[in-house]
């Protein structure tokens, strides 16, 4: 039996949205399982991004992820030594792109496939959340499209909204350092002041209304955030530089994607161009080698292929 799953990368927060909003981009990462004969499986095959430094078995969050949705199945039957796994990835590794929760929503989906598709897509986003720890990557990368994710008592996914897809294109400038989640998430304050925290509020409100509206102008401010940026940004050469320069190139709006260090912005067709090439210049002037990539909305999030 052989299964094969995509799953799109995803840039979480939008700004001002931390925790809450994602969305699902067109790169994507692929991951096969194929079952073996006891004794002839157990073997790895990586291709694209992080081949060669993606760490093969038990600790592999491909199959960490499939060994949990085994284990909520009642499935025994399967194991390292039965199953030979591909990865081919198109989505750079701790980049803000989702990279984490591509790899736990496709073994995940890999494992709920061998077992014979046992599990609702909203069912696998609960355990993927559950693996992953946070529902903003998760959850576009299982539904796809622009996602506000609610917590709530009930399910680890909470409360979801699906709002407009904008026919925009996605800028990304991501540069060759990494940043792990762990220590951008460490940088973090414990206490946030006040008037940032009204300051955000309204500023998811005003992007928000942007998509619901389709009034892009409001994206400028509405993709402002005081929150997670400014702190972030220290550990990202010229961040404000590079989104500002965005800006001027006629970007309706730009932003830290995720945890970083990928910076995004959202435009018009017709000046995706024009932004690529000075979110690139900033970054060059830095001596920081950049990969430029102009995206769409996924809209269709995990897929069986």
């Amino acid at each position: 039996m052989k299964v094969r799953m995509r799953v799109p990368a995803t840039t979480a927060n939008l700004g001002p949205g931390f925790d809450v909003f994602g969305a699902a981009l067109t790169i994507y990462n692929e991951f096969g399982a194929e079952t073996a004969a006891e004794g002839k499986g157990g073997k790895w095959l990586f291709k694209g991004e992080g081949k060669k430094i993606l760490v093969k078995g038990e600790k592999n969050l491909v199959w960490q992820s499939m060994k949990e949705t085994f284990k909520l199945l009642g499935q025994t039957k399967y194991n390292l030594k039965n199953l030979n796994i591909t990865v081919n990835a198109g989505i750079a590794l701790s980049g803000g792109l989702g990279s984490s929760a591509s790899a736990i929503v496709g073994g995940t989906a890999l494992a709920n496939a061998l077992c014979g598709d046992k599990l609702t897509k909203a069912e696998i986003a609960e355990l993927a959340i559950k693996i992953e720890g946070h529902p903003d990557n998760v959850i576009p990368a299982v539904f796809g499209g622009i996602c506000v994710c609610c917590k709530n008592e009930q399910s680890s996914h909470g409360d979801i909204i699906h709002l407009p897809v904008p026919k925009l294109k996605v800028v990304l400038a991501v540069p060759s350092f990494e940043l792990r989640t762990k220590r951008s998430r460490q940088i973090l304050p414990k206490c946030v002041d006040l008037d940032d925290a009204v300051f955000n509020a309204s500023r998811v409100a005003m992007l928000t209304a942007a998509f619901c509206s389709g009034d892009y102008s409001l994206l400028k401010k509405g993709m402002q955030d005081k929150i997670h940026q400014p702190y972030r940004g220290k550990m990202i050469p010229a961040m404000d530089a590079v989104l500002q320069a965005a800006l001027d190139a006629g970007a309706y709006g730009a932003y830290l994607s995720g945890s970083g260090p990928t910076l995004a912005a959202f435009c018009d067709g017709k000046k995706c161009v024009e932004i690529q090439k000075a979110m690139t210049k900033v970054w060059k002037k830095e001596s920081v080698s950049v990969k430029t990539f102009i995206l769409d909305f996924d809209k269709r999030g995990l897929t069986k292929i």
